[in-house]
């Protein structure tokens, strides 16, 4: 009897917090909160993109449209993520988990986007026009280049921390479906 006892107190302590269920081990995640952050990303990175859309001769971001399709994929990773906490089902489990996969692949390829427009900027201002400038035209390529330039890092940031968000997310879905093959 002195076993038993044991035997249940061991497996007591060894049990999930909020249950055992696969679908509780998604919801630990909190996704109700990082969809909420994913989706005040997301409409961060497509209103930043708006002014960034200028004529140019640096090539920025916006010129592929990287801000804007990476805040869609935001927005919609967080209004599954949101959906995923209110109604949580193998399906929407699921959906979330496939969007997450796809968005984590538009994040490395935004970060490559973002870390070339930083560098063509650079490229563009100091290297190229940089001997040929008046005083008064290289006051007006910093304060035209400058800006531009930290607002690609500002993005580069904002798609770094998001992809986190997003792998973490992912491991948590995936943790939900134990019987899903990959």
């Amino acid at each position: 009897m002195v076993e038993d006892q044991a035997a249940s107190v061991s497996e007591a302590i060894t049990t999930v917090m909020g249950g055992s269920k696969p679908v509780h081990r998604f919801l630990r995640g909190q996704p109700k909160s990082i969809g909420v952050v994913l989706v005040m990303m997301g409409i961060g990175l497509f209103m930043f993109a708006i002014p960034m859309n200028v004529q140019s001769d640096a090539p920025i971001s916006a010129d592929q449209f990287t801000p804007f399709w990476l805040g869609i994929l935001f927005f919609i990773c967080g209004l599954l993520y949101i959906l995923s906490e209110r109604n949580p089902s193998k399906k929407m489990i699921t959906a979330s988990l496939a969007l997450s996969i796809i968005s984590v692949i538009g994040v490395l390829s935004a970060l490559v986007e973002f870390s070339r427009a930083i560098a063509g900027i650079y490229h563009t201002h100091w290297v190229d026009t940089y001997d040929n400038y008046t005083e008064e035209e290289e006051m007006y390529a910093e304060q035209h280049y400058l800006p531009m330039k930290n607002m690609e890092i500002v993005f580069f940031c904002h798609s770094l921390i998001g992809g986190v968000l997003l792998v973490v997310m992912t491991f948590f879905a995936r943790a939900a479906l134990p019987y899903l093959i990959l």
